[in-house]
């Protein structure tokens, strides 16, 4: 597809500094003096970009850039540098860039380059399939693979479909997501009879993307299938994020670094449950006002350590690393002591906690014992449908953790999640500090309706959600079916503001040990459960957004989660 590709790379061409030798040219960052954008060789550019990043750490056949390996020969050999054999330019640019993210230990690296290595190379015209490379690359997960093919060829649907069953179970090796895979998809059949070769393409970044283009080649379940039974390696980290993190240099770590490990999935007979009492073993003792937190809160069960890593919760929200405001992902709240960036599967940022107690923490095997069991049982209900990917699951797991654990997380991490008021989780002011609030204000009443269009604040998932819709609805209502029934207290939530129809959710103060309580989940601290409410308040209003039963854009719901934050009631 593209035969004008070759004439839209010229004018970039003719700028490039080329050596006689296979050494690395000087153009590091290429990408930024492109003048133009090459049709369709940007629209998966988060990925070309990751591996560009990836390749230059060590580069030793001057490729240029991995555009080049995805445009037709005669455009292509002008960046491919001292690589020999042109149809193979986009398998040994993968290779490379395979090759230094696994030195480098950054899982969202390797990931980036298996994606780059399946995408769709342009050829002459729609419906040309493109030549295969024949030679073996140096990495096996790179062999695994070979570029999708334009969808209007023979067979194509069949091609690429397997191909991005192969791309899942090489991605699943490695211990991210396999649903990344389907991210290498390409666009809807065109026209064969088109003369301009540009078929249904575009032309702008990451435009299969936001223009909602991308055809996948699978569903969720066959990609389940097809990874059933893989284990991930255990030679890398998750440093990055999990669709090609703007910032993947990560560094190498080892067993006994203090980085953490890499995502292991194993399993566990144990059943925690998602609304397990995160109460037991408190002491409901946190009057010390010190300026950092203490490493427990509470009286720990029997071999329990969790050293620095006090914060153990998950942020589940849109826009992180860089993602588009209404792609959801997670990601640990502290970066700090759990440095891993997002991704689309929880399990691999659970698992990838749960080694982070023995590699750093307080280096306690039991501790990730007990971490692990609580992750194994948690999978368990995603697959059986009792839990979803949604912030149903990092409720689960922090009640859950907690009661395994005998310990209350502060809330206090460096996340993006983060409320900016919750620094110190050692004040037991909060308890009362907000008496005063007025709780017959209007957000205490407000229509909490529109939460019903988020799926993400479910701590049961595949409960009906038992969020009262009336208007009129008191604070008292049940505020979740299966999780802690009917909570009655003053709602302290003042914040008014409701696009898409969609309220802040109540914070309650029901008293006790953890006071503060936002639909089935209890905090120790106010400021994590006003943060909550407003996260739980901006997933609707994005999901409204989404599904077009709004007149607010997610970027208009996201202005409004920093003003829901910025009026969380002072301490």
């Amino acid at each position: 597809m593209h035969f004008q590709a070759l004439f839209a790379i010229l004018p970039f061409v003719a700028t490039l500094p080329f050596q006689a030798s296979g050494a690395p040219v000087a153009l590091i960052n290429s990408r930024s003096a492109m003048k133009r954008e090459v049709p369709q060789e940007k629209s998966h550019d988060k990925f070309l970009r990751a591996t560009q990043d990836m390749l230059q750490l060590d580069n030793p056949q001057g490729i240029v850039d991995p555009v080049f390996g995805l445009l037709g020969n005669a455009a292509a050999s002008a960046g491919q540098g001292s690589v020999t054999n042109t149809d193979c330019l986009q398998q040994a640019t993968a290779d490379q860039a395979f090759t230094n993210a696994k030195a480098a230990g950054d899982v969202g690296g390797m990931t980036a380059a298996l994606v780059y290595r399946a995408l769709e190379r342009n050829t002459g015209g729609v419906g040309v399939a493109s030549v295969l490379c024949t030679e073996t690359p140096v990495n096996p997960e790179i062999a695994a693979l070979s570029q999708h093919q334009d969808p209007a060829s023979p067979d194509a649907a069949t091609t690429n479909k397997a191909i991005t069953l192969a791309l899942a179970q090489q991605i699943a090796s490695i211990g991210e997501d396999p649903l990344i895979a389907l991210e290498s998809g390409t666009f809807a059949p065109g026209d064969v009879g088109d003369a301009t070769g540009k078929g249904n393409s575009c032309d702008d970044p990451d435009c299969i993307f936001e223009g909602g283009r991308l055809v996948e080649d699978a569903t969720a379940d066959e990609i389940d299938q097809a990874v059933a039974g893989i284990t991930p390696a255990t030679g890398a980290t998750g440093t990055a994020a999990a669709d090609a993190a703007e910032d993947p240099a990560g560094s190498a770590v080892t067993d006994s670094g203090t980085g953490g490990c890499p995502a292991v999935f194993t399993g566990g007979d144990i059943s925690v449950g998602a609304g397990t009492d995160a109460d037991t073993g408190a002491t409901g003792d946190e009057a010390a006002d010190t300026a950092a937190p203490p490493a427990n809160n509470a009286v720990a069960a029997e071999g329990i350590d969790i050293g620095q890593c006090t914060d153990f919760s998950l942020t589940f929200a849109g826009g992180l690393d860089n993602r588009a405001a209404d792609e959801f992902t997670f990601q640990p709240t502290d970066l700090v002591n759990f440095n891993h960036g997002s991704a689309l599967n929880p399990s691999i940022i659970t698992q990838f906690m749960c080694d982070t107690f023995v590699n750093a923490c307080a280096r306690s095997a039991t501790t990730r014992d007990v971490c692990k069991t609580v992750a194994a049982d948690l999978d368990a209900q995603l697959q059986a449908g009792q839990l979803a990917r949604d912030q149903g699951f990092a409720d689960a797991w922090l009640t859950s953790l907690e009661s395994a654990f005998g310990i209350q997380s502060t809330n206090t991490g460096t996340g993006d999640g983060n409320a900016a008021g919750v620094a110190d989780d050692t004040d037991d002011t909060d308890a009362g500090a907000n008496g005063n609030v007025d709780a017959d204000a209007d957000a205490g009443n407000a229509d909490d309706a529109g939460t019903a269009a988020d799926h993400s604040t479910d701590v049961n998932a595949g409960d009906d959600a038992a969020a009262d819709a009336d208007a009129g609805a008191d604070a008292d209502t049940t505020l979740n079916a299966g999780a802690t029934g009917t909570a009655e207290g003053e709602n302290l939530q003042t914040f008014a503001s409701a696009l898409n129809g969609v309220a802040a959710t109540p914070v309650l103060n029901v008293g006790g040990d953890r006071p503060f309580q936002v639909k089935g989940d209890t905090f120790v601290n106010a400021g994590a459960a006003f943060q909550r409410s407003c996260d739980q308040q901006f997933n609707g209003c994005a999901n409204a957004a989404n599904s077009g039963q709004g007149d607010a854009s997610v970027s208009d719901c996201s202005a409004q989660k920093d003003q829901c934050s910025a009026a969380t009631p002072a301490a």
